[in-house]
């Protein structure tokens, strides 16, 4: 027997995320504080993804001469079309797990919205005040539609970042170059019918394509939708629309209840460590211990107590390379409490062959309590220094969350090795406190790399 909710009609999401995207003004500075620090955020892993391998790779594939220039390749200065614009720079901005996260529905809204917002901007000539609210209003459409997926849609291993980015990144980009309501609403409906990520490509390059693609899917759809294609305008609700075909459990009134009113943006988090954020309060728990005195040589065993969740995605017990051990839960105990750090470093091909760490991690098992929310662990280690270790809320969670002196140290950390350290610094300024009418093609120019 089908456990699949019946979907109350008419419920009209599509239309009124529509008009919700479209129409909103004059957002309280609560919400626009959280769009402008999701913004912040974004800008640092961008700046800093550039630089890595999955980056280069695509770039090579997506953006060669000759291309439109349109839009700025943050990091690196060079400017292509909008819709490759808003694919590479998803790639960056997701590819070092060092993003946002809405910890209700794991959604990293931040990586597919925020390249898309900044693509079409900076081609309309828009400010970084008209950035912030299409990038407040995005998020807020992938979130809320994250969570009336309900369960089952991560559970049967949906990547729900590739899925619902789609949609948020249509929504800042079909405000950005000034759609209609009802374009809008095909904007969004293209963008359903596109809707894909799977969590078998965790560990791989593809996992940050998902993002990319996303970001560039949603341009694409509202590109479209300026130009009268159309969809069933029902996309997202309809009997066999997005919600109802990707989920056995959803739930698409709570897509829009309290839609204006009520905000998930203000519960996005922003990471401290370069890996899947359920796995934070374990990186915590190591480097708490150590600098409580407790060293490798001192453990025999590990058990991590863990919402279920964290295996479902940080399961490689024995990662064979950098992008792997960033989705081992055992390679990230192992590195808090031998390095008392969860940075990019740790997460590289080098430190996940290392000796030391690949040896300690053998130590480490995982038990699951479903009475442990996703943000916190309980730790039992056995052997010289034997103790009981908990960490109720992890560092960046809501409950827990990174200051602003924080976040300016996260940005300039990751973009100092593109832009050098005294650009970097003037970069993360700029990202966090630069005034509403600043063109966002200047601040693009800020992020140059270092010549």
């Amino acid at each position: 027997m089908s456990n699949m909710k019946t979907v109350t009609a008419p419920t009209a999401v599509t239309e009124q995320l529509a008009a919700f995207a479209i129409s909103t003004t004059g957002l309280s500075p609560r919400v626009r504080d959280s769009a402008r620090a999701t913004l912040a955020n974004a800008l640092g892993v961008m700046v800093g993804g550039s630089a890595e391998d999955a980056y280069r790779s695509a770039h090579t594939t997506f953006a060669p001469a000759g291309m439109p220039a349109q839009a700025t390749l943050w990091g690196r200065g060079e400017r292509t079309s909008m819709t490759v614009a808003a694919l590479l720079g998803g790639i960056a901005a997701h590819v070092q797990d060092f993003d946002d996260t809405h910890l209700r529905t794991v959604i990293h809204p931040g990586a597919p919205v925020v390249p898309a917002a900044l693509a079409v901007g900076e081609y309309t000539g828009a400010t970084l005040g008209e950035v912030i609210d299409a990038v407040a209003l995005g998020v807020e459409i992938t979130l809320r539609i994250g969570v009336g997926l309900g369960r089952t849609h991560f559970d049967r291993g949906w990547h729900i970042t590739g899925t619902t980015g789609r949609f948020g990144a249509a929504a800042a980009a079909g405000r950005l170059l000034g759609l209609s309501p009802g374009q809008m609403q095909m904007a969004l409906a293209i963008a359903a019918t596109e809707a894909a990520g799977l969590q078998a490509a965790f560990g791989t390059m593809t996992k940050s394509f998902h993002a990319g693609k996303a970001a560039y899917d949603g341009v694409e759809a509202a590109l479209l939708a300026s130009m009268g294609f159309t969809s069933a305008p029902a996309g997202i609700e309809g009997r066999r629309g997005f919600a109802p075909t990707a989920s056995t459990d959803a739930d698409t009134e709570a897509i829009v209840r309290d839609l204006g009113i009520s905000w998930e943006l203000e519960s996005n988090a922003f990471k401290p460590y370069a890996c899947g954020i359920v796995s934070h309060p374990v990186i915590d728990a190591g480097i708490e211990l150590r600098q409580a005195g407790v060293r490798p040589e001192d453990v025999d065993a590990v058990l991590l107590h863990t919402n279920p969740v964290v295996l479902d995605v940080m399961g490689i017990a024995d990662p064979a390379n950098g992008l792997q051990s960033k989705f081992s839960v055992h390679h990230c105990f192992a590195v808090g409490l031998i390095d008392g750090a969860g940075g990019p470093g740790q997460f590289t091909d080098a430190r996940a062959t290392n000796t030391e760490i690949a040896e300690f991690r053998r130590r480490v098992t995982v038990g699951l309590d479903t009475s442990i929310a996703r943000d916190e662990c309980v730790v039992e280690i056995s052997g010289a220094k034997a103790r009981r270790h908990h960490v109720e809320h992890a560092t960046g969670s809501k409950d827990r969350p990174m200051t602003i002196q924080q976040l300016r140290e996260k940005i300039q950390l990751l973009t100092a090795p593109v832009l050098g350290p005294a650009k970097a610094a003037s970069f993360a300024e700029r990202a966090l406190h630069g005034t509403d009418d600043l063109p966002i093609a200047d601040l693009a120019t800020a992020a140059n790399k270092e010549a």
